[in-house]
């Protein structure tokens, strides 16, 4: 079972190996595994992926490793409907506590990527704020993705910009962190949810219920 809490290590602004299951560069690190708390404590997918995170200079950085069987997206641009599309993977970032703004970025196997920027989760689940206003918000994040046999794996780092800051936040500040992910297999319409966060619904804006993490 994943720790509600976790420290937020510092890692090089080097990129990390892809398709390993532990990159030298976020060794320091705990390992999240993506469950399906809500179905119990120790509920996983049938197909596991486990992510790491940690601060560079440059901006947060995340590294997941997904176990795929079928990995494919019909994404042929940036800024789709990812979740609709195949198999993606998704950050959710809410920076500090007193915050009500929050990141959610997809990034799919055949690596193209979709920019959410939510202002407040009340106001967009209750169409106060549209869709158009959160989409393409262009968080500048860098990505790296790579595909082998039996899993895919990537690597994103969001610039500290994308949350109005010009570095690593301080000592003690907490963040709410989830990596998600939608995972179809071939002939099947409805896609294996897990993620890294303790949810007790499969509902993946809960967060409240995300993993703190600590710089």
């Amino acid at each position: 079972m994943n720790e509600r809490s976790i420290a937020c290590v510092q890692v090089a602004d080097t990129d990390a190996e892809l398709g390993v299951e532990l990159p030298e560069k976020y060794s320091a690190g705990a390992q999240l595994t993506l469950g399906q708390f809500w179905k119990g404590a120790d509920a996983l997918p049938a197909e596991r992926a486990h992510a790491f995170v940690g601060a560079s200079a440059a901006g947060l950085c995340f590294y997941v490793y997904l176990e795929d069987s079928d990995i494919g997206s019909r994404a042929t641009a940036d800024n789709q409907k990812m979740w609709t599309l195949g198999d993606v993977a998704e950050f959710f970032i809410k920076p500090g506590g007193d915050r009500t703004d929050y990141w959610e970025i997809h990034i799919t196997p055949n690596d193209f990527l979709m920019d959410i920027y939510i202002p407040n989760r009340e106001g967009f689940t209750g169409g106060e704020i549209g869709w158009e206003d959160v989409v393409a918000p262009e968080s500048h994040t860098r990505k790296r993705v790579g595909v082998g046999d039996g899993y895919w794996a990537l690597e994103a780092c969001i610039p500290w910009k994308a949350f109005r800051l010009s570095g690593i936040p301080d000592d003690g500040d907490i963040w709410r962190i989830a990596v998600c992910r939608y995972n179809y297999a071939s002939g099947c319409d409805e896609p294996e949810l897990s993620s890294t966060a303790a949810l007790t619904q499969p509902g993946f804006h809960r967060h409240e219920e995300y993993t703190e993490l600590v710089f």
